[in-house]
């Protein structure tokens, strides 16, 4: 008999009330098993998984999940930072611009004014790199001079906006000449000036194209649907990977929708740092300002701080602490990788899962972004001063940014009516105090 089944038939014998195996000694097991067998052992593991929580219970074999988890899930060659990956931009680029916008880099990273240029974060630097890249390709393809005239400019931006949208042609427009400013200083032109200002009024009439009312759910909706996330992990025969998983992302909708941040902010939170449930069931969460969507020369000031009262967001959140996100690893972010061990979901990653679960739960893409958008929109609604109270929610420094969701918040006001007449019920606002 092998010892796959040597210890399945073990744990049988000994019942529920012996001793669960221990971490150790299913790690060495299950080591073994992948030199005896190879991959298939994982198999066999995650059978061995099932029957241990027949016996034992979920909850007390969660354990059983991580020695699983560790040794499928390898820790992986870590991510680029934010400006390798910008120096790798920079790298496609012609010789005679390279010098000049990896001197503005290292500048930008001391924090340091040089003729009034302004410091670039290092995701300018490399959006304006990539589109200074492709400006290259479409003036060799097309015959043209590099340094951009009036017309040659905006007929590049009238072809990107025919392929996409005129807030992407508008991007690129003015990150061309933000280009310019520094690999050719001395360069000057109205007509280009007037080209970007130009595309920049377009952007602003068309609005996102991301961004349509359809986009917009209740954020009670949203914040109840991320606790039938973490009911459904409970109730999972098994506390493995899937069930930590599941948990993970009930409590990113349910703060997500509390606390509408940008997925930047929201894969940076940690426990212990960024986040600290601090009793009275109140989470404090502190975030330094370089994580916030602020011009590169703020990035050292003031940090965000907002204390979240809530006895159910924060019992979560401390149940998710305790039995769930160890399953992944020993780290502390809120937001762990299933994919890659001792990572973080990135902000990109989260803010598609977002759009992922709420697609699947209404039918409806909410990115974390698009979320920001119906707080804003419910707020402006359901609050009294709610324009202001909005602006605070979202954290904008200039209350016309959040103007906007008056005009679409009237109407919500009356299909919401609607709604509640025909189902007979009345819309509550989470349990939340902010």
């Amino acid at each position: 008999m092998n010892a796959h089944l040597t210890l399945l038939r073990t744990m049988r014998a000994a019942g529920p009330h012996s001793q669960v195996p221990q971490y150790g000694e299913l790690a060495a097991h299950l080591q073994d098993r992948f030199a005896a067998v190879g991959k298939s052992a994982w198999v066999e593991f995650a059978h061995v998984q099932r029957v241990a929580a027949e016996i034992w219970g979920p909850e007390a074999t969660a354990h059983v999940g991580q020695v699983l988890r560790a040794a499928r899930v390898f820790e992986k060659t870590k991510r680029k930072s934010d400006w390798e990956l910008a120096e790798d931009a920079i790298e496609r680029l012609p010789r005679r611009w390279r010098d000049a916008l990896r001197a503005h880099a290292e500048l930008s990273k001391q924090g340091a004014r040089v003729k009034a240029a302004r410091i670039w974060s290092a995701a300018h630097l490399r959006n304006v790199a990539l589109v200074l890249a492709r400006w290259v390709d479409h003036c060799d393809t097309s015959g043209l001079p590099m340094t951009p005239t009036g017309a040659s400019l905006d007929a590049y931006a009238s072809a990107i906006a025919n392929r996409a949208s005129a807030r992407t042609a508008s991007d690129y427009a003015a990150r061309i000449l933000s280009g310019f400013s520094i690999i050719a200083p001395g360069f000057s032109s109205e007509a280009c000036d007037f080209v970007v200002q130009d595309w920049k009024e377009r952007a602003a009439k068309e609005g996102s194209s991301t961004k349509t009312g359809s986009q917009l759910v209740g954020v009670r909706r949203i914040y109840d649907l991320g606790f039938e996330l973490m009911d459904a992990a409970r109730a999972r025969t098994v506390r493995g990977p899937q069930a930590a998983k599941e948990f993970r992302n009930g409590i990113l909708l349910a703060l997500a929708t509390a606390l509408p941040q940008r997925a930047r902010a929201m894969s940076a939170l940690a426990s212990g740092t960024t986040l600290h449930l601090i009793g009275d069931n109140t989470i404090r969460i502190w975030l330094p300002a370089h994580l916030l969507k602020l011009s590169e020369d703020q990035k050292n000031g003031e940090p965000f701080e907002r204390l979240l009262t809530s006895q159910k967001l924060c019992e979560a959140i401390e149940e998710y602490l305790e039995k769930f996100r160890p399953i992944f690893d020993d780290g502390t972010f809120l937001f762990p990788s299933s994919l890659n061990r001792g990572e973080v979901v990135t902000e990109k990653h989260l803010g598609r899962l977002a759009g992922d679960l709420t697609e699947r739960a209404f039918g409806v893409r909410v990115s974390l972004h698009r979320l920001r958008d119906n707080v804003a929109t419910d707020a402006s609604e359901l609050l009294s001063a709610g324009g202001r109270k909005a602006a605070y929610l979202l954290g904008h420094k200039d209350e016309r940014t959040t103007q906007r969701y008056y005009d679409h918040s009237q109407g919500v006001a009356v299909a919401e009516e609607f709604i509640d007449l025909v189902e007979g019920r009345r819309a509550a606002m989470p349990e939340l105090a902010l």
